[in-house]
């Protein structure tokens, strides 16, 4: 996804700048956005990303501490295991 654009703005509640970004995206991940904006009950396409964002992080974080991300049924039994790069 290349980036476009990046610019900063100044948030009026808060005062900590907030940017923003444009990208350019196909088909299948514009519908997959919106899927999960509507699954997840989000109100925009940019809170899918920030949770995305917040997920990799977590999974990242995970990773350096030598976890695993896993994808387990109710019993716990390992069904996934989700490797990330690097």
């Amino acid at each position: 996804m290349p980036v476009d654009q990046l610019r900063t703005e100044r948030r009026p509640a808060t005062g900590q700048a907030k940017k923003t970004f444009t990208v350019s995206i196909d088909a299948r991940l514009d519908r997959a956005l919106d899927e999960l904006r509507a699954s997840l009950g989000k109100s925009s396409r940019a809170d899918v990303f920030r949770l995305a964002i917040t997920l990799l992080k977590l999974a990242e974080e995970a990773r350096q501490r030598g976890q695993k991300l896993v994808i387990a049924d109710q019993e716990d039994r390992v069904l996934k295991e989700i490797l990330l790069p690097g």
